[in-house]
């Protein structure tokens, strides 16, 4: 019999490619839209909805390109599995039902699933080569993510259901919190489907007492927190098709203003004042001017402000090493 639903997945995955190298890089006014249609969110014009203000921050890098209806369909689907494994399962009802089906739908293979589990992608972890690495439209077609696509799967497959989900930020990372059935937080972890405590995630992730402290990682973000955060996606995105210029101050600071405690967003506008720095200063024969000068305070001033906030720095090999370790604690504690 032939499976109408994998024939739409190849069609789109071939869709997304072509998309991709016929595109890439080419508008930077779907950008413009992107950032109008989330600000848009976040003022209250229009509702919160953060399954629409993650497609808009990918359908900007693929210059609005992307369906938004096959996009929806695409959860639609899987909110019918879910759906069905709770009805199976006998667990409608329980409190925990519905992050019962959706943590066993990703991490576990079933027939709800087509038998194939999301895993983690362990090619190029960040992004660097290819920014549509963090993207869920890549995630729901090759059934590979890494831990930005993951969580925010989740925390969109939560909010269709109407179950409480949160995203939490780490040291380059991002996970998922809710409560369960006794109102306790459970952190949810999708790098290597666990349940980790608070503790290993501190040490694991080498979180620092301030940064506890300041609350800038491991706490459960509003939906007003999460839309906000797609501008920091939106933000990077455009940065690699087109490099640093004022659209990511633009983002960044649109950005801290609902979601003041981003720490993403500070260090994002660090690099973006930086580069405007040296190009003032290779402008003006490496001469200091009033413009440069204020521009170097305000580098300080974030500078300062992010060691505040407990930031310590994970180099790119340090993160890798921490994502083995991760599936190591995994299989550790599934054998015991």
């Amino acid at each position: 019999m032939i499976d109408k639903g994998m024939i739409r997945q190849t069609i789109i995955t071939i869709g997304l490619i072509l998309i991709t190298s016929t595109v890439f890089g080419q508008s930077k006014e779907s950008y413009d839209y992107a950032f109008s249609e989330i600000h848009k969110m976040l003022k209250g014009d229009t509702p919160l909805d953060f399954k629409k203000a993650v497609f808009l921050t990918e359908n900007a890098f693929y210059s609005n390109n992307l369906d938004y209806n096959e996009f929806c369909q695409q959860i639609d689907d899987i909110e019918i599995q879910l759906n069905q494994f709770m009805r199976d399962k006998n667990v409608v009802n329980h409190p925990m039902g519905k992050h019962f089906a959706i943590f066993s739908y990703m991490m576990e293979p079933s027939k709800y699933n087509g038998n194939i589990k999301l895993v983690y992608d362990f090619e190029d972890l960040t992004g660097q080569k290819d920014w549509t690495k963090m993207f869920i439209t890549k995630l729901l077609n090759t059934k590979t993510g890494n831990c930005h696509s993951l969580p925010y799967l989740y925390k969109i497959l939560a909010e269709e259901q109407k179950a409480e989900a949160y995203l939490a930020l780490g040291p380059n990372h991002l996970y998922i919190k809710h409560k369960d059935d006794k109102g306790q937080w459970v952190n949810v972890e999708l790098t290597n489907g666990t349940f980790p405590r608070d503790g290993w995630i501190i040490s694991s992730l080498s979180i620092t007492t301030d940064a506890i402290k300041a609350e800038t990682y491991m706490e459960p973000l509003s939906l007003k927190e999460s839309v906000a955060l797609c501008l920091y996606d939106l933000a990077l995105g455009y940065q690699f098709q087109f490099g640093h210029d004022d659209f990511g101050l633009q983002c960044c600071d649109t950005l801290l203003s609902y979601f003041p405690n981003c720490i993403y967003a500070y260090m994002v506008k660090s690099e973006v004042l930086s580069e405007k720095r040296k190009s003032l200063l290779l402008a003006n024969n490496n001469q200091r001017n009033p413009e440069i000068s204020e521009i170097e305070k305000t580098i300080t001033g974030i500078y300062d402000h992010i060691d505040e906030m407990g930031y310590k720095d994970m180099p790119k090999e340090q993160y890798e090493q921490w994502v083995k370790d991760a599936e190591a604690e995994r299989l550790n504690q599934q054998q015991k």
